[in-house]
């Protein structure tokens, strides 16, 4: 009797709950959509990146080529970089 009454109030509390889900759903849903077209506009131009954003477009680069417009950048920091990894403590240095 008393498995009876608990799977009625099982039954009955799960559309509740299903309602619950649903609604978180719908919810994350929006504040995610809202990130996506207030939040990254935004956090794009706090970062600078609409300025790299607009040298891609003005320049007419490829998607899959962008990152050659800082090829000079790389040769000024490429001495410290080579050097960071040659004498980081810990690593083979079998060269």
């Amino acid at each position: 009797m008393r498995t009876l009454k608990k799977a009625s109030l099982q039954r009955k509390s799960s559309k509740p709950n299903r309602l619950n889900r649903l609604s978180l759903l719908v919810l994350g849903l929006v504040l995610l959509y809202f990130f996506v077209v207030v939040g990254l506009p935004f956090l794009s131009q706090l970062s600078g990146f609409s300025e790299a954003h607009q040298v891609i477009i003005d320049e007419n680069i490829e998607a899959g080529a962008w990152f050659y417009i800082f090829v000079e950048q790389m040769r000024e920091i490429e001495p410290r970089v080579r050097h960071t990894l040659q004498y980081t403590p810990g690593t083979n240095k079998s060269d």
